[in-house]
């Protein structure tokens, strides 16, 4: 719906079992940008969430707090 996508992972602990791209920065190469894989981590409803961000920019807290905010609107239209 209007270009959203989200999945939720029960209880994600950080550890090498897990198949979760781990937070780093990718170099960019042949041209294209570098890519930003960031994980951010909210509450909504007493439930966890895991999300992980793929940008060709770093996150500023602004933009964190945005993709938090869209993703709690997100959950709630589920409901």
């Amino acid at each position: 719906m209007d270009n959203k996508h989200g999945f939720s992972i029960p209880d994600v602990t950080q550890n090498p079992e897990n198949l979760v791209l781990k937070e780093q920065v990718f170099p960019g190469m042949a041209g294209y940008p570098a890519m930003y894989i960031r994980h951010l981590t909210m509450t909504f409803r007493q439930e966890q969430y895991f999300i992980v961000s793929m940008t060709d920019y770093e996150l500023d807290d602004a933009k964190k707090t945005e993709i938090i905010n869209d993703a709690i609107e997100f959950l709630q239209q589920q409901n």
